[in-house]
């Protein structure tokens, strides 16, 4: 119904932010079933099971540090898209391969904690991830806070900060990726400014 009263050249925002919130509840929550449980051939002791648990350290780390990049990620989009009254193809392509990268997370999320603190080629697979979500939720922030998509009283200013968090976010994961060649063990902390610097943005 609401469809039907748009023009041919618009499209009804709610089912593209259905999308979006159904694919990253999935995403986010694929993050825990990749967490593996510890399987024991030989009789049970007490620090073969803390040894066991110490393994999963990095794979633990590497997911709740998506988990987080996801959430800030999430919220930025929601930000933007309170702006705006209605869609139209380009935001919807620039959405939809924007949530390519998001379903990717649980898989490289897990890849990385997995084999990343050894294998560089691991974290650089995580980090062109992070890039490529960075930079289309940089796309999807400038191409709307440059079209006639918004309401009229619509807050630029607010569409403004999160353009620049965004772009941020792009610097600091392509900064993630060079340091990962250099010390991959560091290479994920640097990610750690993104939600920081979205609570700065905040306060």
């Amino acid at each position: 119904m609401v469809e039907s009263q748009l023009s041919s050249k618009y499209i009804s925002k709610d089912r593209l932010e259905t999308l979006v919130d159904g694919i990253f509840a999935i995403a986010m929550t694929l993050l825990v079933f990749d967490l593996p449980i510890p399987h024991f051939n030989n009789p049970l002791t007490n620090i073969a099971f803390q040894n066991s648990v110490y393994s999963l350290l990095p794979i633990f780390v590497s997911l709740v540090l998506s988990f987080i990049l996801l959430a800030v990620f999430w919220s930025i989009h929601r930000r933007i898209f309170i702006q705006i009254r209605v869609t139209n193809s380009i935001l919807l392509w620039i959405t939809i391969i924007w949530l390519l990268f998001i379903v990717l997370v649980p898989f490289t999320s897990i890849l990385d904690g997995m084999y990343g603190p050894e294998f560089i080629l691991a974290r650089v697979i995580f980090n062109v991830n992070m890039i490529g979500i960075a930079l289309f939720l940089f796309l999807n922030c400038y191409y709307v806070s440059r079209s006639d998509l918004i309401y009229e009283k619509a807050d630029r200013t607010k569409l403004k900060s999160s353009e620049r968090s965004s772009l941020l976010f792009i610097v600091i994961a392509v900064i993630a990726l060079l340091i990962s060649f250099i010390t991959a063990q560091w290479s994920l902390i640097y990610l750690l400014i993104i939600p920081l610097e979205l609570l700065i943005d905040k306060l």
